[in-house]
């Protein structure tokens, strides 16, 4: 039987990206995937990249003429119901192709000399005789196939394979996703008919969760839907949109559909001999249900306890028990307070509201660029409260929905701060979970 360091489920970007990591620093790295090279990462065809994290995370930085690169934008608005006034955020987006550049990720781990094995099916964990994971049991080429490992990695996806493979109380929460745990996403490839209308940017409108933003080809564009629930409402909800929502014209040249995870990541992301990431760890932005980087954050901030585990035979849950307070402390605790403001504010304005949040100034610059890691500058946040206060005083804003607002942001900055008191160990962690859990209680969930 051969015998790795490390076995890494999945080859897609994640997985690639933890492979690489753990590779350069003279582990044995093994990545099994299920697919066949040519069908790794085409769920969709478009994702995007900020052009800062290409530095940050040492991960390539395709340009035009690449086989990875798309496009490249600076210009995203966040629209008003209506699209009267747009608030631009200037922010260089890369746009790439996913299939080419998970390759271009997969070759990047085998360069640092980790090995890919491709039509390569997990099945199992493999134990040993104190009921340990000791590798995995796998389907490579019509036959069962046995790997050891003293480390296995869950980055297989939503289908967390590995994950929900763990026995009860093995240490990892090991859940199935339901629909409701779903962020559902429709993408319709378009050709623009009007010159005029060609993309300098994406525009977002925050009430329908919808999108309009460049794709390959010039004079086309992706106008996406993001929905909680089922695609049938998604679907229904662009509808919607498209009554009042100013969209140019335009020919439809494909769709495509796929479900990113939308709900909390388990609350221990290591335990003995195992660890998980990735969309396996429903590690997606709250405001936007992307997870390519945000699940490279987490590696980045992992690697190095993984690293000593491994080289000093302390693969346990109690010695890797410091990514979980790294990650809660950090990107865990920020994730976790978007997600109870924008379930609060959501679920609470209406269109009217909306509309007028934008007109008045409530929804500012400086508010936006918040929402996606700027500065808060002093006095946004005053400057909010008592736009609030005028519109109730101009009926514009019901009292209800200010004072769900302020529960919103009540709940956001309890959640936040539970998050960085994430215990330093393993004592008190179930009564930090049961506190977690009555926080969670209290945020719900977007309607």
């Amino acid at each position: 039987m051969d015998q790795y360091d490390l076995v890494v489920i999945g080859a897609g970007t994640t997985g690639a990206y933890l492979a690489a990591q753990m590779a350069k620093r003279g582990h044995s790295v093994l990545v099994i995937e299920k697919l066949p090279k040519t069908k790794v990462g085409t769920k969709y065809d478009i994702f995007h990249i900020e052009n800062r994290e290409f530095a940050r995370l040492g991960i390539p930085r395709p340009v035009e003429g690449d086989p990875a690169w798309a496009f490249e934008f600076e210009k995203n608005y966040n629209a008003d119901p209506l699209t009267l006034y747009p608030k631009c955020q200037l922010n260089h987006v890369v746009g790439l192709h996913m299939h080419e550049y998970t390759l271009l990720l997969d070759a990047q781990a085998e360069a640092a000399g980790a090995a890919i094995l491709y039509s390569c099916e997990f099945k199992d964990f493999l134990y040993d005789g104190k009921g340990k994971i000791a590798g995995v049991r796998t389907r490579y080429k019509g036959r069962e196939k046995k790997i050891g490992a003293r480390l296995v990695a869950d980055c297989s996806g939503m289908a967390a394979v590995g994950r929900t493979s763990l026995p009860d109380a093995y240490g990892v929460e090991n859940d199935k996703l339901t629909d409701e745990d779903m962020f559902y996403v429709i993408l319709r490839y378009v050709t623009l008919k009007d010159p005029k209308d060609y993309l300098e940017g994406s525009t977002f409108w925050a009430y329908y969760k919808s999108w309009i933003a460049p794709c390959a080809d010039p004079h086309g564009a992706i106008i996406g839907i993001g929905a909680c629930h089922s695609f049938d409402y998604a679907e229904s909800v662009f509808a919607e949109m498209e009554q009042v929502v100013p969209l140019p014209d335009y020919e439809l040249v494909k769709i495509e559909k796929g479900r990113t995870p939308y709900t909390r990541n388990p609350y221990s992301m290591v335990t003995d001999n195992f660890f998980v990431s990735g969309d396996a760890g429903n590690l997606t932005k709250s405001v936007n249900g992307e997870g390519v980087t945000s699940s490279m954050v987490q590696v980045q901030l992992a690697v190095n306890t993984l690293d000593r585990a491994l080289k000093t035979g302390r693969t346990t849950r109690s010695y890797m028990w410091e990514i979980n307070r790294k990650y809660h402390a950090t990107q865990g605790a920020e994730f976790a307070m978007l997600r109870a403001l924008l379930v609060g504010m959501v679920n609470a304005a209406d269109f009217t509201e909306f509309q007028y949040a934008f007109e008045s100034g409530i929804i500012s610059d400086e508010l936006l660029g918040a929402a996606s890691g700027a500065p808060l500058p002093p006095g946004a946040l005053l400057a909010a409260a008592k736009g609030f206060v005028t519109g109730i005083a101009k009926k514009q804003i019901r009292l209800s929905t200010v004072k769900a607002a302020g529960k919103a942001l009540a709940n956001a900055v309890a959640i936040a701060n539970h998050y960085k008191c994430f215990p330093a160990d393993e004592t008190g962690f179930y009564e930090w979970t049961e506190k977690a859990d009555r926080l969670y209680e209290r945020i719900g969930k977007i309607k």
